[in-house]
């Protein structure tokens, strides 16, 4: 009789343990979900996030204008003249390093202490998908956090702000943002036609490091169909070159985004008699908080479409005040007044 009990106390025990179980991994299901990122990884995550860290520049300005709310720290540091434009209380969060590039810096320990939902990298597909993918699952394994990876280039801003807003409940938010975005980019796509001038394009202090043709930091200027004179088989375009070179070319406008090689461009004789610069198509591209270009190439190229528009064809975008104010408060969370938007605009076309 016993024996009997004992086996039926047992049978309770183990049905009740296996019903606790069920029970456990029910609500576990319930408070996850499985998102399938632009690698095809299958991670899984908490249905409710709350807490994000980015990967690198690209991913946080993307993350800081559907959810600034919800970051935990910066890939890079927000620099002392940038911090007026960001929010406050996100501004000054810890830096934790980016993950790739030739800056990479990860702070591993930092990233952990802040001990985020999930870290979050967006933009483009870095060398070997394959390899890729090991990377971001070793460094998962590592921080013992899920690390998703969400392409991120141009064309596909709208679809990226709309995953995002999924992701990480803010689809109201993503859907403003993909909206401002497509807009952006269906006035690109339209009027390219129209655009029939060449351009060549520097980030260097002296001028004289072109951006090549192809480059995932010269979108805006393809996607607009302008025409980039560094063409992708040209050999020098990684380093410095001469500025007969640039005579060679004969662009009908240069576009610079550091102020001493725009400065020089304008008062150094050498540069006087470039066609361009006779004809005063010559330009700083607006760089505060970041350039309305690339460095980084992330979100603020959007805003870029209407300004390198409103250089090349003045009478189609007519309207890169009010897109500036638009903007900069969608993704920066920051009201311009017209003497800041000015400001910012400096070199006007």
């Amino acid at each position: 009789m016993r024996k009997k009990i004992f086996a039926l106390l047992i049978f309770i025990a183990l049905g009740f343990s296996l019903w606790a179980q069920a029970m456990q991994e029910t609500k576990v299901k319930d408070e996850t979900l499985v998102f399938t990122d632009s690698l095809g990884r299958l991670i899984t995550l908490p249905k409710e996030i709350e807490r994000i860290a980015p990967s690198g520049n690209v991913a946080q300005l993307a993350l800081y204008a559907i959810a600034p709310e919800k970051l935990v720290g910066w890939a890079s540091r927000i620099s002392d003249d940038a911090m007026e434009t960001f929010l406050e209380e996100v501004a000054s969060l810890p830096v934790f390093g980016a993950f790739y590039g030739s800056k990479a810096n990860l702070n591993k320990e930092a990233l952990i202490v802040a001990n985020p939902d999930v870290v979050i990298d967006i933009g483009e597909i870095k060398g070997d998908k394959e390899n890729m993918v090991k990377e971001l699952d070793r460094l998962s394994k590592e921080i013992n956090i899920p690390v998703v990876f969400i392409e991120g280039y141009l064309e596909n801003t709208p679809e990226m702000f709309k995953t995002l807003g999924k992701l990480l409940g803010k689809e109201e938010q993503g859907e403003t943002l993909a909206k401002f975005s497509k807009n952006a980019l269906e006035k690109g796509k339209n009027n390219r036609d129209k655009i029939n001038k060449s351009i060549y394009y520097s980030s260097s202090s002296d001028g004289l490091n072109a951006i090549q043709s192809g480059s995932f930091h010269e979108e805006v200027i393809r996607y607009i169909g302008a025409e980039n004179v560094v063409d992708q088989s040209y050999s020098g375009s990684n380093g410095s070159i001469s500025l007969e070179q640039i005579y060679l070319w004969d662009p009908d406008v240069i576009i610079l985004s550091n102020e001493e090689a725009y400065k020089n461009a304008k008062t150094d004789k050498s540069w006087n008699e470039l066609r361009a610069v006779k004809n005063n198509e010559i330009y700083l591209i607006p760089s505060f908080p970041y350039s309305f270009i690339d460095s980084p190439p992330a979100t603020n190229r959007l805003i870029g479409i209407y300004w390198l528009g409103s250089v090349l064809a003045p009478d189609i975008y007519d309207d890169i005040d009010e897109k500036t104010k638009e903007y900069y408060s969608l993704f920066y969370h920051d009201d311009l007044t017209e003497d800041e938007i000015e400001n910012i605009l400096n070199n006007r076309p």
